[in-house]
């Protein structure tokens, strides 16, 4: 069902999460009362879809900064050389080369098949996320995105009060521990320095004020205080929990589609395709956190 909300439209995509927004043109600077119209769709359906934005990087940045400042994302190898706010989702390089497999770099990327929440290895995890889909596949590479509050409502009584007030240790260095091949070798890749940070299990969105699960899997060690078959056991029980396909939505990609989501309220993954053939080019900024999370 298509509904008029102020100069935009609104399509939703799925009951729970994600919804296209029509009527706009990201590479246009926003005006204020488009901007809060943005704001508060962006704050009720967690992740919106804009078809059709054929913006330069520069106006993609432009775009994210009207939400907050820019990260610059840890990885040196996925930063782009003429912009350090993009980051380069892509296993095509700068010269316009398919990365082989077995590259250190392409290894790290590929590991965005696991589901995750963007920068919860941060002592003050992302706000928000905005991906171009510059090249896109034809088979595989979609998007799967989880509303993380709808599988906190869904849990039991028991299970949420299981969990209430544990944390979990999100640490960089799990996502290199995924692979197999990437930990093997010697040169894992060049980031920036990041220690163990804590962060709670069930959050308080600080704007909805609405209770989630915070999962993030492919940095989250362990459960602090836990003895780790029972961490692990928790843990897998609750991301399994999460994905369930009522609580997904997945994306088909089309060229030059913008998807914004919330890092706060939601997870997401890659489906695998053929990356050793087939060219898949994504840039992204990401949102800088306002706050460490609140526990609820």
């Amino acid at each position: 069902m298509t509904v008029a909300t102020g100069k935009l439209e609104v399509v939703r995509r799925h009951p729970l999460i994600g919804t296209e927004v029509r009527g706009i043109e990201l590479a246009q600077p926003l005006d204020d009362a488009t901007f809060e119209e943005l704001h508060t769709l962006w704050m009720e359906h967690l992740l919106l879809i804009f078809p059709d934005q054929a913006v330069t990087d520069e106006q993609h940045i432009a775009f994210g900064r009207r939400f907050g400042e820019l990260e610059v994302h840890p990885s040196l190898a996925h930063r782009s050389s003429r912009n350090k706010e993009i980051y380069r989702v892509s296993n095509v390089d700068e010269a316009g080369n398919i990365i082989p497999p077995k590259e250190t770099s392409w290894q790290y990327l590929n590991l965005s098949w696991l589901w995750h929440t963007d920068s919860s290895f941060r002592e003050v995890p992302s706000k928000g996320s905005i991906l171009h889909g510059i090249e896109t596949t034809n088979a595989g590479g979609n998007t799967l995105f989880a509303n993380m509050y709808a599988a906190y409502d869904d849990l039991s009584d028991d299970m949420k009060k299981r969990i209430e007030g544990l944390y979990v240790i999100h640490d960089h260095d799990f996502i290199i521990k995924q692979s197999r091949e990437l930990s093997a070798k010697q040169d894992k890749g060049s980031y920036d320095e990041l220690p163990p940070v804590r962060h709670p299990l069930v959050q308080l969105h600080p704007v909805t004020r609405r209770r989630c699960l915070f999962l993030s899997p492919h940095t989250m060690d362990h459960i602090d205080g836990m003895a780790e078959p029972e961490s692990r056991e928790l843990l897998d029980r609750l991301i399994a929990h999460a994905t369930q396909p009522k609580c997904v939505y997945r994306h088909v990609w089309a060229n030059d589609d913008v998807i914004m989501w919330d890092n706060r309220c939601t997870m997401h993954s890659v489906e695998p395709f053929d990356n050793a053939t087939t060219r898949r080019i994504m840039h992204r900024v990401t949102l800088v956190g306002e706050g460490a999370p609140i526990a609820a």
